[in-house]
């Protein structure tokens, strides 16, 4: 019987540092899934409750306030960018998987080639990103929906930046041999990290296609909101009333 292929950073047996990766995985898949579905409830909740009509307010509702008025009349983001962000994601993790079944055929190089095509395409989608941020017709301050759209973004572009990092380090991995046909574990650990990833985009694409305008048309009034302006005139100080004499 053959001894077992030792990792080439631990010394330890291929299987246990794979089976030690894979627990880590899932804790972190775990973590980042509850941080997720914060994001998902908490848009979902200001979306069903609408307080003070505050969900997706029109320009009118800021005044004269420049830094918090709208670039545009309508407070809803175009829905190409999410999907095409989305598509891009599912495309760089379909090729990278493709490229883990070439690694298992004894192709190391199917794998090198995969994992530099699917960089290429996640830093595409991280471009479509940013641009999609800085291009918003709204600030975060417009209203519930801008805040939550803006967190989901970021979100997104956090979650594409790492998934850059990881396929950045398995194409140098892959050429240096550490990634092999005998050792493909962590190739595999990226790939299911990238399919949770894409599923994450899709719940957040969801939300902002399905869930515009709030379904309640009575919302609740919780008080007047009003910003801080250090320039407005102090209110004058009431009269004291007279003693009564």
């Amino acid at each position: 019987m053959s001894a077992p292929m030792l990792s080439p950073t631990t010394g330890e047996p291929v299987a246990v540092v794979a089976r030690r990766n894979r627990l880590g995985l899932i804790f972190l898949v775990v973590a980042d899934f509850t941080g997720t579905m914060a994001l998902i409830i908490s848009y979902c909740y200001l979306w069903s409750l609408n307080v003070n009509n505050g969900w997706a307010p029109n320009q009118q509702t800021f005044g004269n306030n420049d830094l918090l008025k709208s670039r545009s009349p309508l407070p809803w983001a175009a829905d190409w960018p999410f999907w095409s962000i989305l598509g891009l994601a599912v495309v760089a993790t379909v090729i990278l998987w493709l490229g883990i079944r070439s690694l298992r055929s004894g192709h190391r190089g199917g794998l090198i080639a995969a994992s530099a095509i699917s960089l290429l395409v996640v830093i595409g989608a991280l471009v479509l990103q940013w641009w999609q941020i800085t291009t918003f017709p709204f600030g975060p301050g417009n209203g519930s929906y801008a805040s939550a759209v803006f967190l989901l973004t970021a979100a997104t572009f956090v979650h594409l930046l790492l998934v850059a990092f990881l396929l950045l380090a398995i194409t140098n991995r892959s050429r240096a041999g550490l990634v092999s046909t005998e050792n493909p574990f962590q190739a595999k650990l990226v790939g299911y990290w990238m399919v949770w990833v894409c599923a994450s985009i899709l719940l957040g694409v969801l939300c902002t296609t399905f869930l515009k305008a709030s379904p309640n048309t009575t919302p609740a009034n919780f008080g007047e909101f009003t910003l801080y302006n250090p320039d407005a005139p102090a209110p004058s100080p009431s009269a004291s009333p007279s003693p009564s004499q």
